[in-house]
């Protein structure tokens, strides 16, 4: 599985290039997400709310993905 997360401003990492990446992934039929944050660059921690943000959404990626253990948190989107 793999989770991609990319700032809207980042220069190092240009959205089309992660676009590219996580479009190859799926066709792959790899387990895949990709989160967009706004006003952030190369990193998620410009704003307290994204850094909070990020945390909540890798553990529950990795809650999610974790072998042999059922899932104990929830989505940070949509509650499930």
């Amino acid at each position: 599985p793999t989770m991609l997360m990319t700032g809207v401003n980042d220069l190092r990492t240009p959205m089309p290039q992660t676009e590219q990446f996580y479009s190859a992934l799926k066709l792959l039929k790899v387990p895949t997400a990709m989160l967009r944050f706004n006003d952030e660059w190369h990193g998620t921690s410009s704003n307290p709310s994204n850094f909070m943000r990020t945390q909540l959404y890798l553990r529950y990626w990795f809650d999610k993905h974790k072998r042999g253990a059922s899932r104990t948190t929830t989505n940070p989107v949509d509650g499930r």
